[in-house]
């Protein structure tokens, strides 16, 4: 059980880059991470990492025992989810990552209600903002825009996901309002900084996509904060409709240009992609996807 412990760790260490970061994603200490790395090297008689302070580096043994500890952590997956599924109700932890503004705004009422539902499940949602990160063994279900890049994991739409433009009442009383997507080149703007098209808002013209590159000289890396600053009336905002609903609703900031806006793929449920998913995640899954069907239309 102490080699299976400290190979979960070896491998987590390498995905993530950092023992830090491996240690924060498993729920442990930076140290223990290191001994566990450390005491399962000297079990095998060799150096699978070199260390330097800037970065960690497989050696030749160790890229062999991170191959062979990927394909084993997925056996133990796929077996432990087979066991799951004779069980008669949902139970267990369950870990689902969500990029921050949607799963800030929008996962509390759907999950509270599933776990009303099941209450053998636990839940803990980790609200993070990168644009795309595998799941790992320390999460079931990841939430994230789309679209995304290719890889291994089976996704599910939750949602439809529309850009459009927005401002608050009182930026638009001090300066013509645009009319044309080019005309946002002759306003202030807050830019998302993890906005996936990098410099450029994509609309839509006769549909064919326009790019508009923004004057921004506010970047601001989570879309709360964006939504912030627009509302405070620094200047034109390219938000998701789920972003701006709220504000909208309450008067705070005012669509605009709505004809050009351009629908920008969906937001996906991203899970493992293996025959066997444990009945805690499937059952979350269907319970959130069928919640946003009928409750949400963004």
């Amino acid at each position: 059980m102490a080699t299976l412990d400290a190979l979960k760790v070896f491998v987590e260490v390498v995905r993530s880059g950092s023992f830090t970061a491996a240690a924060r994603r498993l729920g442990i200490s930076k140290s223990l991470a290191s001994k566990r790395v450390a005491a399962l090297e000297d079990e095998l008689g060799v150096s699978l990492l070199n260390r330097s302070t800037r970065s960690l580096r497989l050696t030749e043994s160790g890229q062999i025992y991170y191959e062979h500890g990927l394909r084993i952590r997925e056996e133990l997956a796929s077996a432990e989810a087979q066991v799951q599924s004779v069980t008669a109700r949902p139970r267990g932890q369950l870990k689902v990552s969500a990029q921050v503004s949607f799963g800030f705004m929008y996962l509390a009422a759907p999950t509270t209600a599933f776990m009303r539902r099941y209450p053998d499940v636990a839940v803990e949602i980790l609200l993070e903002d990168q644009r795309f990160e595998p799941i790992d063994d320390a999460v079931d279900l990841a939430i994230r825009m789309g679209p995304l890049p290719p890889s291994s994991l089976v996704s599910r739409p939750l949602c439809k996901v529309v850009y459009g433009l927005y401002a608050a009442p009182e930026y638009l009383a001090r300066v013509n309002r645009p009319q044309h997507p080019r005309d946002i080149r002759e306003h202030d703007s807050v830019f998302y900084g993890n906005y996936d098209l990098g410099a450029h808002w994509r609309f839509s013209l006769n549909g064919q996509p326009l790019d508009i590159e923004p004057s921004s000289r506010l970047v601001i890396n989570n879309l709360l904060g964006v939504v912030e600053a627009a509302k405070a009336g620094f200047g034109l905002a390219y938000l998701p409709t789920f972003a701006a609903r709220q504000a909208v609703a309450e008067g705070l900031l005012v669509p605009l240009l709505q004809p050009y806006w351009n629908e920008h793929g969906s937001m996906l449920v991203l899970f493992r992609s293996r025959k066997y998913l444990p009945d805690k995640t499937r059952a979350y899954l269907d319970f959130i996807t069928d919640w946003f069907r009928e409750h949400l239309a963004l």
